[in-house]
């Protein structure tokens, strides 16, 4: 790896740095943000649309645009991104971007000085069925990224909060629009995170929240449908 795996991996800091510290709960209040999942509905999905746009790229987005927040709860992620199982492109790329790197903190960890942390609701188990309304209370995950992803576009309070690649199913043989991870997605685990949207989505309409999932196609039926072509002009 090149020299930045040292200044990006390796870390002497005492504590992390969290999200809040340079974008706190509320920054994108009442501005629309996309977040944008790994579905493969995405594959053929001009992400040049997004330029301009506040967004929340979930795990590999950040490949195809440069997303304002760069978001995963996954564990492995920064592991996977080290030792360059993606790829060096992938890796420098990820270095030298000007997202907010983001991780969730779902266990304890010290993660590197230019990853901002954010907690997870109480514990990883009582995280499963929350949805919180501050970055201070740590946030629900659903077991999945493009959740908890979710939870951190409530707390800044963007309004609406777009979906786009929340497939909640697999294409054929595509499990992702992207090559997906090096821990293949099993179907009988993206089964499981429905019944979390469907949760946390009765929460945030009593809330008046408002969450649109532009694929008409998409397994996820907890949130009003929309096209991308009727929203990304």
């Amino acid at each position: 790896m090149n020299s930045g795996k040292k200044r990006l991996y390796e870390t002497t800091e005492s504590r992390n740095r969290y999200l809040w510290e340079v974008l706190p709960d509320g920054a994108w209040k009442g501005k629309p943000c996309f977040i944008v999942g790994g579905g493969p509905s995405l594959e053929t999905f001009p992400f040049e649309k997004l330029k301009g746009h506040r967004t929340i790229g979930v795990n590999l987005a950040f490949t195809k645009f440069i997303p304002t927040i760069a978001f995963s709860m996954d564990s492995r992620f920064l592991k996977w991104l080290e030792t360059g199982q993606y790829g060096p492109a992938v890796t420098k790329r990820f270095e030298e971007m000007v997202s907010y790197r983001v991780m969730l903190e779902t266990y304890p960890s010290n993660f590197p000085r230019l990853v901002f942390a954010l907690p997870v609701f109480q514990n990883y188990s009582a995280g499963h069925w929350a949805m919180t309304y501050s970055m201070h209370e740590g946030l629900g995950h659903g077991n999945n990224s493009g959740y908890a992803a979710l939870n951190l576009a409530v707390c800044l309070q963007a309004d609406p909060i777009y979906l786009l690649g929340f497939d909640m199913k697999h294409t054929e043989s595509r499990t992702h629009w992207h090559d997906g991870h090096p821990k293949e997605q099993m179907k009988k685990h993206i089964a499981t995170f429905p019944k979390y949207f469907d949760w946390g989505a009765q929460k945030l309409k009593k809330a008046g929240i408002r969450v649109i999932n532009l694929n008409y196609e998409s397994g996820l039926t907890c949130f009003p449908k929309q096209a991308w072509q009727e929203v990304l002009i």
